[in-house]
């Protein structure tokens, strides 16, 4: 008797389990330790929710059915799998909805530019826009809803239809493609955010690692793209097992890393450091096409909101010019001036 259900089942407890802790550990961070919880962490708890209800969905599934062949469960078995893969559908989209947005609320803290900006509103627009297509599209169908699970039961409604399984596949492609492209512009934005910043490659290196760190749930879109075909294959639930692993991983990586990302205040409060949100300090120059926009340029990269792993501020000076420009140097309180 072909059996994967236990795959399904340890995939989603682990995943769901790991993403739990440290989106509480988030929670906690943000709320207690930097006393500042914003948007993109409430985007991020709700993500939460819906992949706690997306995996709760699995499990409950492969209890039923979920990675077995229809041959080896009975009819109330296998419709009662298939009314739990529809609730995994609505789970899976509002979690990576949710995720991919409170990545990129997370990412405009700290821009500055405006090009970087419209990029990442951008990013939200599209992720938002397919994500909700594509939810739509998986719940609606078949006419009428139940129909997708009433088919597999001991007593198929007579009459029911559903959009032909090509159409299906053909948008799960279309939004796979869009979903790695949000991951990977959102983890590859912070290397343009800070490679300017006049501080030492390590730091750098550290500094984008950790803003990057969401964009490790791409690896699993991308290793999804075979086992599309397997929703046409009439051996549904045992078929698709991989696709309902790999969404699984992919929604819990995005939801970990991304809240690992925030949590450096809380790793500074319990070692006893000196502040809770981390320092870098450096100082650039203005590149000599924008010299002459304005004679003297403050750039302060601080998190708003406290949101950033660390507070950067960058003070930037033009070629042209004698005043004195004032310098808080905001770790020791000192002050000190640049002469243009």
């Amino acid at each position: 008797m072909a059996d994967r259900s236990l795959a399904v089942k340890a995939v989603a407890a682990t995943f769901v389990s790991i993403a739990f802790v440290v989106v509480c550990l988030r929670v906690y961070c943000r709320s207690r330790v930097v006393k500042s919880f914003g948007w993109d962490d409430g985007l991020m708890v709700v993500a939460m929710l819906f992949y706690i209800m997306y995996s709760g969905s699995m499990i409950g599934g492969s209890l039923y059915g979920t990675g077995r062949l229809f041959d080896d469960i009975t009819k109330k078995d296998a419709l009662m799998a298939m009314r739990y893969w529809w609730l995994c559908e609505i789970g899976y989209c509002f979690s990576s909805v949710f995720c991919k947005a409170s990545v990129c609320v997370f990412l405009l803290r700290i821009t500055v530019r405006r090009v970087h900006n419209w990029i990442l509103y951008f990013v939200m627009f599209f992720t938002v826009a397919t994500g909700l297509l594509f939810m739509f599209l998986m719940l609606l169908q078949c006419k009428p809803l139940s129909f997708f699970w009433t088919r597999a039961g001991p007593d198929p409604p007579e009459h029911g239809s559903c959009i032909n399984m090509d159409t299906i596949i053909a948008m799960t492609y279309v939004y796979s493609v869009f979903a790695a492209i949000c991951d990977l512009t959102a983890g590859i934005l912070p290397i343009f955010l800070v490679w300017n910043l006049n501080m030492n490659y390590s730091m750098k290196f550290a500094v984008v690692g950790i803003l990057s760190m969401a964009c490790i749930a791409s690896a699993a879109v991308i290793a999804r793209f075979p086992f599309v075909r397997t929703f046409a294959d009439p051996e549904f639930l045992y078929s698709t097992v991989e696709i309902a692993v790999l969404s699984n991983v992919e929604n819990g990586l995005g939801i970990t890393a991304a809240s690992l990302a925030t949590l450096r205040p809380l790793l500074r409060h319990i070692k006893g450091g000196l502040s809770s949100a981390g320092y870098l300090s450096g100082e650039t120059t203005v590149p000599s096409s924008r010299r002459n926009d304005q004679r003297f340029q403050s750039l302060e990269l601080i998190d708003r909101g406290n949101n950033l792993p660390y507070q950067v501020t960058v003070t930037t000076k033009t070629a042209s010019g004698t005043s004195p420009f004032r310098h808080l140097d905001e770790r020791t309180g000192s002050e000190e001036y640049l002469t243009a």
